[in-house]
């Protein structure tokens, strides 16, 4: 019996890390100006010929290899308790994509899929965001109605810029043409400078028809406290770069500073943290939302199993990629099948997406292995 043990522990023994990393090229509109490529870095973590595969959006630095490196011999089902304690935001980043990883090569390992090893969902259709990102209002409706066409009916995002009479006109031609009940959510990225600016912007835009109102404002939590507080019945306000590490999130819960929480991927530090947030969040009773970034391969799979798993029937925003961040072509061979704008969740190991050796190779700047 020990003999049979050992060897079934023995399976799930880390003994190779491959990573690679390179930029994927967009051409995006933030309220802080355009950007025309993201970095990516993916982790494959290896167990004698099973592979887990792991990605996030930071440049590659010679700290990649620090905490990577103690993996090695490790047990994979260790999963998340296997990473550091990190403090910094690319470390954090970092850390989510080994996460991914992690969780990937023990679902390979096993055959579970991963809402199975993030605790279960019953929920096998989740319900899918797109973002736009448009250049102007008349952009904003044409690409609206692309994605209507699609079958996304349900739940739209669009890119904000801080200027109230643009926002306006964007949420304005977006309505024109949305299906009826279609939630809309705008995010400002911390577009608006003041806060009298955001306090009108919340009212008024909400009366157009915005949902959610993300991030309007670069403040504290007394500030979304009073914005809260003061638009209530128009829109509601969500906080992301508020609530990425658990203190801050806590913070806004203690006083009750926002309608809405985001979590965003590559913020938590941990697929297990992310959920622990979700949790924090609705043990306060406030609803959320699972947001998205720019992800060019298996991110946003990742972030679909933890919807169903966290905000069973909610949407999971931003699909990345070539699907909604302008991206060439994604480094994943296909993504989970989508039909009438919700993601099918089936019983594939792990993530249920593999690699695209061959456009990994062409956006690829550069790669290193590990023993």
């Amino acid at each position: 019996m020990k003999a049979r043990h050992s060897a079934a522990a023995s399976s799930y023994v880390i003994d190779r890390i491959d990573i690679h990393w390179g930029q994927m090229p967009v051409n995006l509109l933030f309220s802080y100006g355009r950007v025309d490529s993201f970095p990516f870095l993916i982790v494959r973590l290896y167990a004698g010929d099973t592979q887990g595969q792991g990605e996030t959006p930071v440049v590659y630095t010679p700290a990649v290899d620090r905490i990577l490196a103690p993996l090695i011999g490790q047990d994979a089902r260790g999963l998340d308790s296997l990473l550091p304690h990190v403090d910094t935001e690319a470390d954090r980043f970092l850390c989510e994509a080994i996460s991914m990883a992690l969780h990937d090569l023990v679902g390979q390992l096993s055959g579970l899929p991963l809402h199975t090893l993030l605790g279960g969902s019953a929920q096998r259709q989740v319900p899918l965001m797109p973002c736009i990102f448009p250049v102007n209002a008349d952009e904003a409706q044409v690409k609206a109605q692309s994605f209507f066409a699609q079958g996304f009916r349900k739940y739209l995002k669009t890119k904000l810029v801080g200027d109230f009479q643009e926002d306006l006109a964007r949420v304005k031609a977006i309505r024109r043409c949305a299906p009826p009940g279609l939630m809309l959510q705008g995010d400002a990225n911390c577009g608006y400078k003041t806060f009298a600016d955001a306090r009108h912007a919340a009212d008024k835009l909400g009366e157009a028809g915005l949902d959610i109102f993300e991030d309007p404002l670069a403040g504290g939590v007394s500030d979304y406290r009073t914005l809260k507080d003061g638009c209530a019945g128009t829109t509601r306000i969500m906080v992301d770069m508020l609530s990425r590490r658990t203190s801050d999130l806590a913070a806004v819960l203690q006083n009750a500073a926002a309608d809405v929480v985001g979590i965003h991927p590559v913020q938590p530090g941990s697929l297990s943290r992310a959920r622990q947030h979700a949790q924090l969040a609705q043990s306060f009773g406030v609803p959320v939302i699972i947001g998205g970034t720019g992800y060019c391969a298996m991110g946003p799979a990742a972030y679909q199993h933890l919807t169903a798993v966290v905000t069973p029937g909610g949407p999971c925003g931003e699909l990345g990629g070539v699907f909604d961040h302008g991206m060439p072509q994604s480094l994943i061979a296909a993504s989970l099948p989508i039909r009438d704008g919700e993601v099918i969740l089936g019983d594939q190991p792990g993530l249920g997406v593999r690699l695209n050796e061959e456009a990994l190779r062409h956006f690829a700047h550069g790669e290193k292995t590990l023993r």
